[in-house]
């Protein structure tokens, strides 16, 4: 059943009983515009004073309040944008600086790195020249140490060969003369 039949139906009972259904909404109308045109004004000025006083005392400290709030919320937002927006810079300068911090890192390490490398090859170097050093050193001590047993044994051999011709001849010449003797000898050992 739609509108319309309602309306009808409610229509046709209310003149079968003799009741005016919209009697009621007569009776707001007559109290909202009255028969009495003073009446009228009357209530259309105290509307009016209303207004005025709603307009006065409520709708501009209420736009007020909206236009205050309306600020403090952009205000905020705009704060939140920029703390965003700082955040993001941070962000990316924190990003900047671990990146050339890490280079540096890499750097410090490389160079630390070639360091002990030269370092090493230095220490090797001076240990090779130290080790060559003693080892002509201990050269130099052999020959010396040969050419004194040499010397040693080229005496005693001509003491030897002294002591022996003095008993082959059985006579003594004198002591440099068996030397030289002796010498000229042993010499003629060493070449052959």
């Amino acid at each position: 059943m739609n509108l319309i039949e309602k309306l009808n139906l409610i229509t046709c009972v209310s003149q079968e009983t003799g009741d005016d259904p919209f009697a009621s909404l007569k009776e707001i109308g007559n109290k909202i515009i009255p028969n009495d045109i003073w009446a009228f004004i009357v209530q259309l000025l105290a509307t009016a004073i209303l207004v005025f006083i709603l307009a006065k005392f409520l709708v501009k400290p209420a736009k007020k309040f909206i236009a205050a709030r309306k600020e403090y919320i952009a205000n905020n937002l705009n704060e939140a944008e920029e703390k965003n927006r700082l955040a993001e810079e941070n962000l990316h300068n924190s990003e900047e600086i671990l990146k050339k911090s890490r280079q540096e890192s890499k750097q410090i390490i490389e160079s630390a790195r070639e360091n002990a490398v030269s370092e090493k090859r230095r220490i090797v170097d001076e240990t090779k020249k130290e080790v060559n050093s003693m080892r002509d050193n201990a050269f130099q001590e052999i020959e010396s140490e040969r050419y004194k047993m040499r010397e040693e044994l080229k005496n005693e051999v001509i003491d030897v060969a002294i002591l022996a011709a003095t008993q082959v001849v059985d006579r003594n010449l004198n002591d440099e003369d068996n030397r030289k003797i002796v010498s000229d000898f042993v010499r003629k050992g060493d070449k052959n």
